[in-house]
């Protein structure tokens, strides 16, 4: 059964941040040739993995793979079922404004797709350079300012977690995966039999490293921001055309012991919306009299780090305790909706948090999760709770149904951001 290592578990993550990274939102001049290279990328990969299982049969006398088409059939269909149908649903306005399809990123979904399958089935030594490829084309999508970043991390995620289901490599391809036992920490070498089959020894076997993909609908309780000295304004009291506003995170989980893991995270937030504020807004040394139609966007990005250890885990209960390390870069921008003003103050604040989780089991498959996590520093904090509902349907898979309440505050010299959202959310959790 195909099996993925930490340190390549974590180069995946790499890519599909990479693939997502800010950047400068034009495609004017010369860019042109980075959107068109990701509109050629997301139908090349694909087609070159689909493609290539009609020559790739290890039987000497056959040439078909139709066990690979098969299953890149069922990885790349499903792929692409899920993104078009969770962008009827999620609704979500694209950065440009051109239309409401931009969740998640359909470009994205098909390159990762694609190089997901190439990694699957034919080994690393084609899949991390067609990952690489796949990620450039999320990168062309943020930068031409058709997807947020959230947008792209869902498409990855959909495009890889399909993959990782439905294919198997070929014969003889040899993997090692670090394992967490009760004799400490191993490893495990296995050699996939490439008959698409799943491997009924590992279903016992301890979890290993583990990729969590959470996404949902996320509402704005409040949203305020400003700069010292000029006073603030709520972004909730615009029009909402993207209230709510459908986002996604990702996060890698490492156990370093049989009760220790570490996790690291990323979330980027992204909204806009358009209105008039019925106050005059001073910000960022621009001055918006009160009816003034302007354009807001408004953005966090977080990345965070953070290990846990089980103080309790029995048949019923377990209790989880952890701190960590984080860094938030934030902005808002105000436009006029004319063009003939605005503004953008930004700032990046670093923290450190303790977090706190409660786990009831029912049985094998369900549980119920309630955790908290945060931080008050001065007059900077940032706070998440939340409860879920968990089902472990293998034990590759777990899904997760819930709900999130975050909140944050940054108060800098140069500016204030203080929100608070609520996020039904669901999560899928692949262990390895």
């Amino acid at each position: 059964m195909w099996q993925l290592n930490k340190l390549e578990l974590i180069l995946l993550t790499l890519f599909v941040m990479a693939g997502s990274l800010r950047a400068v939102p034009s495609v004017a001049g010369g860019d042109e040739w980075i959107r068109d290279t990701g509109d050629i990328l997301q139908i090349a990969l694909p087609i070159i993995g689909g493609g290539a299982t009609f020559f790739t049969n290890p039987d000497p006398d056959k040439m078909w793979d139709k066990e690979g088409t098969k299953q890149f059939a069922y990885a790349f269909g499903s792929a692409w079922t899920t993104t078009y149908a969770l962008k009827y649903v999620a609704s979500k306005a694209r950065p440009n404004g051109d239309n409401r399809t931009s969740f998640p990123s359909g470009h994205t979904m098909s390159a990762i797709a694609g190089a997901a399958f190439i990694d699957g089935r034919f080994g690393k030594v084609v899949g991390i350079p067609a990952y690489a490829l796949a990620a450039f084309t999320g990168y062309s999508r943020v930068h031409s300012e058709w997807h947020f970043q959230d947008d792209v991390i869902a498409g990855a995620s959909i495009g890889m977690m399909y993959n990782w289901h439905f294919v198997t490599p070929l014969p003889g391809k040899v993997s090692i995966l670090p394992t967490v036992g009760a004799q400490g920490v191993g490893f495990q070498v296995s050699i996939g039999a490439g008959n698409g089959e799943p491997d009924p020894e590992t279903e016992s076997e301890p979890r290993g490293a583990g990729y969590d993909f959470t996404f949902g609908p996320a509402f704005a309780l409040s949203n305020v921001s400003g700069t010292p000295g000029s006073g603030t304004f709520q972004l909730t009291d615009l029009n909402g055309k993207n209230n709510p506003t459908t986002t996604a995170a990702v996060s890698v989980q490492i156990p370093v012991s049989p009760r220790g893991r570490i996790f690291v995270s990323y979330g980027p937030f992204e909204e806009r919306d358009e209105g008039a504020f019925d106050h005059n807004v001073e910000f960022g040394g621009v001055y918006f009299p009160a009816g003034t139609e302007v354009h807001s966007a408004w953005r966090f990005y977080d990345f965070r780090a953070q290990y846990e250890h089980a103080v309790l885990d029995n048949r019923h209960w377990a209790v989880r305790v952890g701190a960590g390390v984080g860094s938030t870069y934030s902005y808002t921008a105000l436009q006029a909706a004319d063009e003939s003003k605005s503004a953008l103050v930004d700032d990046t604040v670093y923290y450190p948090y303790g977090h706190l989780s409660l786990d009831y089991k029912f049985n094998e498959r369900f549980s119920l999760t309630v955790l908290g996590e945060g931080i008050a520093i001065s007059d900077e904090w940032y706070i998440d709770t939340g409860a879920y509902v968990n089902y472990r349907a293998a034990r590759a898979w777990d899904f997760r149904l819930g709900y999130t309440y975050m909140a944050r505050q940054i108060s800098t010299d140069t500016y204030y951001s203080k929100m608070r959202y609520g996020v039904p959310t669901l999560s899928v959790t692949r262990y390895w």
